[in-house]
């Protein structure tokens, strides 16, 4: 989640101290060589990106206000803008019209949540997992899979880690390709005094997001820690390094670890790191010796797939 450079105004507590000590003259000065020379050297750009998507969602719904996608589209633009009362006048407006509609109070629970009201977040969310759990198809429901996340997410924030646990098996029950499902019930079976649980979720987690993700490495570094498994947390150290764009002390730490009890998963991130790099002979031949010391390897044999797809020839069930 950017801002543009602009040149910022004098706010009026800065006016304040000016006057009290008799400074008012040269600000105004000031403001205006500013103002003048930042008109001399600038084009107005126009409206951001973000100002033109509020700006067409909000003609959308001025043009049909009873267009319940057009309100969902104006408030989901509003929540990414960081603007939740907006967005919750938007979704209030479509519960006011539909009751009940489930992507509204979906968005409104979301809303509420961004502004701090996580009892109201919570009532909505509940709302929405008492009317759909049990209805045909709702172990395959994306807004019950979400509800049953921010649940979890927010028993999760007040320390309330057993109900949290509960709501996120609940949401890994409808999608466990969740890879923020995995996460949270990783870091929260840390908390638990579970880490060899901990280990196999934030595992999965990674296995989905394997880059570009950093906050599950650090986690399965802690829980490994806790497991006493030295090596392995070394390992996870390691590619939290990658992970955080030092693939040259990735590497180096991982190169250490390639016999031992973390040798497969050094090798696995080893092979990660080159395929990151496009050295894609590197990547086949440390994928080839994850297969040596494990053959049914699923991480290995889908990369070794992957790299064939992008033109490298390899047999992915042989090692060399």
């Amino acid at each position: 989640m950017t801002t543009l450079a602009r040149v910022e105004g004098i706010s009026d507590r800065t006016l304040t101290r000016l006057i009290r000590y008799g400074a008012i003259a040269l600000a105004v000065m000031l403001v205006a060589f500013i103002a003048f020379y930042y008109k001399g050297q600038h084009v107005d750009s126009g409206p951001s990106l973000g100002e033109r998507q509020i700006d067409s969602a909000e003609q959308a719904v001025r043009q049909a206000p009873q267009n319940v996608a057009a309100r969902l589209s104006l408030a989901a633009t509003y929540l990414k803008d960081g603007r939740p009362a907006d967005a919750l006048t938007q979704y209030e407006e479509i519960l006011r019209a539909v009751p009940g509609n489930r992507a509204a109070m979906l968005g409104a629970g979301t809303a509420k949540m961004q502004d701090g009201d996580l009892d109201g977040a919570v009532a909505l969310f509940a709302k929405i997992v008492a009317g759909t759990k049990n209805v045909e198809f709702s172990n395959v429901d994306p807004q019950l899979q979400s509800a049953y996340y921010w649940l979890g997410s927010i028993a999760a924030q007040r320390g309330h880690y057993d109900d949290a646990v509960k709501n996120i098996r609940a949401s890994l029950k409808v999608d466990d390709s969740d890879a923020d499902s995995w996460y949270l019930l990783g870091t929260l079976q840390i908390k638990q005094g579970d880490p060899q649980g901990a280990v196999a979720s934030l595992k999965r987690a990674i296995a989905f997001v394997p880059t570009g993700w950093c906050e599950p490495y650090s986690a399965l570094r802690d829980a490994y820690t806790a497991s006493k498994a030295a090596e392995l947390a070394e390992y996870a150290g390691a590619m939290g390094d990658f992970c955080g764009k030092r693939p040259d002390d990735a590497t180096r730490r991982l190169s250490a670890l390639t016999t031992g009890p973390a040798a497969t998963d050094a090798m696995l991130g080893l092979g990660l790191i080159a395929e990151t790099q496009s050295d894609r002979a590197a990547a086949v031949d440390w994928y080839r010796k994850v297969l040596v010391a494990d053959p049914k390897n699923a991480t290995a044999i889908t990369a070794l797939g992957r790299l064939d797809a992008a033109g490298t020839t390899t047999t992915p069930t042989k090692a060399s």
